[in-house]
This record gives structure tokens, C-alpha cells and sequence, in this order.
């Protein structure tokens, strides 16, 4: 984050120390937030697998969730606009058109999601699809628990699929970025945490819009066996 927006943000809440405070830890790059946690860590990241440590694989274990395009750029649509300080004010088509010519942040998506799948073979990679999580979680929890090492009994598995489930982790507090919507950082017709389901994206296109997808995706996956699973 830059020091005009840090800035911006304290002035916002200029009369609260506390807050100004929050902020200034929130704005610390993360890699220094990390290396001060204890091992063993978990770290969450949208960063693709060619700009992490070129050595992850041989001393951390990674798990890789891919999701439909089409899915991902609604769920990118909302955040854009859910950041004050990214501030996206156009609709969605404008916006799709910027994400399939690899002009947001985190594209060009299909490099991100071709270098994870060209490694899934990798014993320390573990490669999902969203929409399998949604159709069968605790099926994929055991997958990522046998991955990790860990076992687990079916109570335990059922209370953890019940704290993952989406209508309860949509309200966990730890989650849904209820302090910085205190400190002026989203937008308040915005949610960070909001459907989950799959293939919500019909909602948004039209059909010229959906031609167009299915077109982009073809020409992109053409060379690669990777295949996307049917939402439900």
C-alpha cells in the first residue's frame, strides 16, 4: 500500500489513536508479519507459484484451489469495489473485458492457474477445484487432512465441515473484515464474504459475454489437459 493511502486512511480516522495504530500494522508489508510467526505457519496468498520462493515445493507443502474464470472474475468484480482504495466504479462488463486482457491485479489468470497445474504431480502440491469443495466438503477436508498429515475422527470432520460451512463462515468475524470497515477501508455496499456458490456468474452475462468465455477459455486451455469441473 502506498503512503498516500495510508495516509488518506489515517486522516480518516485522525482522532482515534488506536485505530491510526491498526493501521500502520495492516500497511506493513507482509513478508515481515510472516517471518516473525512461529513455526509451523499458514499462509494464505493469491501469488502464483513462478513469484514465490523458487524452492517452496522441497520445504512446504502447498494447496492450490483453482476456480472457474468466469466465477473468479465476479468474485474480483466485488472486491474491486469493496476496496476503497482500489475504488472500481464501472460495471461489470467493463470490467471483465480488463480481466480477460490481463489488465487487474492478479492476472494474466491462466499463467497463474497453468504453473500450479503443471506441478500437480509434485508430492508437496496438492491441486483442487473450488467446485468440488462446494459439492462434496468433507470429502475434500479429508483429502487436505491426509495431505497435511493429520487425522481425524468423523465427529471432528463434521464439526469442522459445520465451521466451514458457508452461512457460518460467512458470519466468523475473523473473516469478514469487520475492522477495517471500521477504519474506512471498504465500502459499505460491499461484502468481502458474499455467495460462494458456483456458476453465479450466469447471473452476470449476457450472451454475447458468455460466447465470448467460452471461446477465451477454449483458446486457453488448448494446449493442456486441464479441464474445469461442472458447477452444481
Amino acid at each position: 500500500m502506498n503512503k498516500d493511502s495510508v495516509n488518506e486512511l489515517k486522516c480518516l480516522n485522525k482522532h482515534n489513536e488506536e485505530k491510526k495504530k491498526l493501521i500502520d500494522f495492516l500497511s506493513k508489508p507482509r513478508s515481515g508479519v510472516i517471518a516473525k510467526k512461529p513455526s509451523p505457519r499458514f499462509i494464505k496468498t493469491h501469488i502464483p507459484m513462478s513469484l514465490l520462493p523458487p524452492h517452496i515445493l522441497d520445504i512446504a507443502k502447498v494447496v492450490y484451489v483453482a476456480r472457474d474464470p468466469r466465477d473468479v472474475a465476479v468474485s474480483c468484480f466485488h472486491m474491486n469495489r469493496l476496496f476503497n482504495l482500489i475504488q472500481f466504479v464501472g460495471d461489470f462488463k467493463t470490467y471483465w473485458n480488463f480481466f480477460i486482457r490481463n489488465m487487474i491485479l492478479w492476472t494474466p489468470y491462466f499463467d497463474h492457474l497453468k504453473e500450479a497445474w503443471e506441478l500437480r504431480n509434485h508430492p508437496n502440491l496438492l491441486f483442487l477445484f473450488y467446485e468440488d469443495l462446494s459439492k462434496d466438503l468433507p470429502r475434500i477436508v479429508r483429502l487436505v487432512a491426509d495431505f497435511l498429515g493429520k487425522e481425524y475422527n468423523d465427529e471432528q470432520i463434521a464439526g469442522l465441515c459445520s465451521h466451514l460451512h458457508f452461512e457460518n463462515f460467512k458470519n466468523n468475524p475473523s473473516v469478514n473484515m469487520d475492522e477495517m470497515k471500521e477504519l474506512h477501508w471498504l465500502n459499505p455496499n460491499e461484502t468481502f464474504i458474499r455467495k460462494g456458490k458456483t456458476g453465479g456468474w450466469r447471473e452476470y452475462f449476457d450472451d454475447e459475454m458468455t460466447q465470448e468465455a467460452e471461446r477465451w477459455i477454449t483458446d486457453n486451455l488448448k494446449d493442456t489437459d486441464l479441464r474445469f469441473p461442472s458447477a452444481q
